[in-house]
């Protein structure tokens, strides 16, 4: 090691090198110094290094966390560097230790140091992203009392929820698990601006060198996996929310400690800014309460386990909540929704499946390079300024630091990867050898209109241009077997009571109390989570509520059991809203289903087709295309007329209120 390396530097420790008297005295006094020569010899040397000039000195060590380097071998370097005083801190010290002060949890809670009680609120279901809208609301509630402490007392906090996914790999996305960005997308998309979106993982680091306690600081949201784990305190951290399954979720524990910490120490007064709070989505109670009290013994607080408690606030309990009785009783009929049906014969039936009926029939087998994407290709390439402008920093002959500008020539590097352009065609064509014969048929192709050196050049933006030029014809492929489909009548929409191919709203469902009153009078069910509700949401809900001619609403879910349409690309498409409008007093007359988009969302391409597939179907009820099929129900015939809206942020109540005129 260095520290041991004989060097220049450390002179003023030692005796002049010709002093061999004071040299071997020395070595006598500290017998482990590091040697050239030893005291039997007949000129005795010490080493000139920084390990010496620390045995020397007699240091008095002050080592935190110093149950981690409590091995014997690490306390043997640590005597070997002669102390006189090794002084360790620890939350959790270990048999052998010298205990001199300990610090109990209860004397940190009477020392308003840590946010007690904490609050656990166990999984109302198993949908993240229900709980992830319930920790936007409670941080919303805690941010608003934030603000009125700052304006009150001039203390400034800015409560951070910290949300724990279940992958964070770039090449982690597909599958089941919840990804670090599946969670910044549905905080985009419940309104939060992406500035305040932070994730933490090996990988990636967007706090890094950034201030959280600074004013100027917006982050509000923490994604991470493990990163977050010992060694980071951010005292403004007051919410936990766990994605992972706390019964295998060993990262809990770590996790715990960093929403402890009181902001500056001290409490505010403030009840809901002075204690701490814990969602999750899965896992049942016990372990729960395992985990937390893991967390708290390993940051020495065994002592509080008692103040971890299940939220028993009333406003958090779960409720079951059913269809109001009025409208069960009445409109059970309109409770049945449109699904794709695909139709053999006109006979056999069954549900439309993405996967059967559109991703088995796509084909890239014969897709070649248009002429048209080729000249456009072509266009795009355009040479590059290839140098660069850089800062040399250095000392000057009076070691004074100096700075000049460099230029230099960047060279990326030239080399053709047919198996790079594989993986990234095998993300969209899904067939590896299929992939590679497209590669090589579109990589002669490319060439054989640029040259290789230009192919070479541009590469990856030719890589990315072929990807997109995959992507948009498995797109144009999806809609137009759709469509076929839909003109052979093979594909209907229709509305049927058989449990087996059609939709019915639920007859009840479960909910977490919501701490805001319920205010709406026309709302489907029994009660309503206000709290979970974003406030494109609340505004929408509001503008139906308030019109005359609305017989009943609700909010759709994004969870199993709850009304989906499959269009023609893979993922379903979770409408926010089906309302029933009336006609004279209580007759009814039309169903809407409803999707809300945000601003921020208005004209991206996922919008834009869920505006397409939701204006197809409202063109098959316009042109009496939505079929009925019926079984056993008491009533003459279930409902078919339904159509289907996409409302923007900005448009809503102008858009609800065209629909219910």
């Amino acid at each position: 090691m260095k520290v041991f390396q004989d060097s220049g530097g450390y002179e003023s420790f030692f005796p002049p090198d010709s002093r061999y008297d004071l040299h071997k005295q020395i070595m006598e006094q500290v017998p482990n110094l590091d040697v050239i020569s030893d005291a039997s010899s007949a000129f005795p040397q010490i080493r000139t290094s920084m390990g010496n000039a620390i045995r020397m000195s007699k240091p008095f060590f002050i080592i935190d966390e110093i149950h981690k380097v409590f091995s014997d071998q690490a306390k043997n370097t640590i005597d070997n560097l002669n102390p006189e005083m090794v002084l360790g801190l620890s939350a959790t010290p270990k048999e052998g230790m010298n205990i001199i002060v300990s610090v109990t949890g209860l004397e940190l809670k009477d020392e308003d140091m840590i946010k007690l009680d904490m609050h656990i609120f166990p999984p109302s279901g198993s949908d993240w992203k229900a709980m992830i809208r319930e920790i936007k609301s409670h941080r919303e509630m805690l941010e608003k009392k934030a603000k009125n402490l700052k304006q009150d007392n001039g203390i400034y906090i800015r409560p951070i929820a910290l949300i724990q996914v279940e992958a964070t790999g770039h090449d982690q996305r597909k599958g089941k698990r919840v990804h670090s960005l599946d969670a910044k997308e549905h905080l985009i998309e419940l309104g939060i601006n992406p500035d305040e979106i932070a994730i933490k993982t090996s990988a990636q680091n967007d706090i890094e060198d950034m201030d959280l306690f600074a004013g100027d600081c917006s982050v509000r949201y923490i994604i991470t996996k493990e990163a977050l784990r010992d060694g980071w305190d951010c005292s403004f951290a007051y919410i936990l929310g766990i994605i992972p399954n706390v019964g295998s979720n060993t990262g809990v524990t770590q996790l715990v400690g960093r929403i402890l910490r009181q902001p500056n120490a001290q409490k505010t007064g403030v009840r809901e800014l002075d204690e701490s709070y814990i969602f999750c989505v899965r896992g049942n109670t016990g372990e729960m309460l395992d985990r937390v009290s893991a967390g708290f013994k390993n940051e020495g607080l065994e002592d509080l386990v008692g103040k971890v408690r299940l939220s028993d606030d009333k406003g958090n309990k779960p409720k079951k909540v059913r269809i109001k009785k009025e409208f069960a009783d009445k409109y059970g009929n309109t409770f049945y929704l449109p699904v794709w049906l695909m139709v053999n014969d006109g006979k056999e039936r069954r549900r439309f499946n993405y996967a059967l009926d559109i991703k088995s029939r796509l084909n890239f087998l014969n897709l070649e390079l248009s002429e048209g994407f080729l000249e456009m290709l072509i266009n795009s390439l355009s040479d590059e300024n290839r140098e660069r402008k850089a800062i040399a920093v250095t000392l000057d002959d009076k070691s004074r630091v100096a700075h000049k500008t460099e230029t230099s020539v960047t060279d990326a590097e030239s080399v053709i990867n047919p198996g790079y352009i594989t993986r990234r065609f095998s993300e969209v064509v899904e067939n590896p050898f299929l992939s590679r014969k497209l590669t090589d048929c579109y990589l002669q192709a490319v060439e054989g209109e640029i040259g290789k050196e230009k192919l070479q050049r541009h590469f990856s933006f030719i890589v990315s241009m072929l990807v997109n030029y995959l992507g948009d014809d498995r797109k144009r492929q999806e809609e137009q077997i759709f469509l076929d489909y839909l003109s052979s009548k093979k594909l209907m929409l229709t509305v049927t009571d058989d449990e087996k191919l059609g939709y019915k709203v639920p007859e009840d469902d479960v909910i977490t109390v919501s701490r805001l009153p319920n205010t709406y009078s026309s709302y489907l069910f029994e009660d309503v989570e206000v709290e979970t509700m974003n406030k494109l949401e609340q505004k929408v809900g509001q503008t139906l509520d308030n019109q005359e001619k609305i017989l009943w609403w609700f909010r759709n879910k994004t969870s199993k059991g709850w009304y989906a349409i499959q269009g023609w690309k893979e993922y379903k498409i979770r409408p926010d809203f089906v309302a029933a409008k009336k006609k004279g007093r209580d007759e009814f007359e039309l169903l809407y289903i409803i999707e809300s988009k945000g601003e921020h969302l208005s004209g991206n391409p996922d919008t834009q087709y869920k505006k397409s597939v939701l204006e197809l179907m409202t063109k098959q009820k316009k042109e009496h295309k939505i079929y009925t099929y019926q079984t056993k129900l008491p009533f003459p015939k279930v409902n078919e007329d339904a159509e289907f809206y996409l409302v923007e942020q900005g448009k809503e109540e102008q858009t609800v209120k065209s629909l219910m005129r």
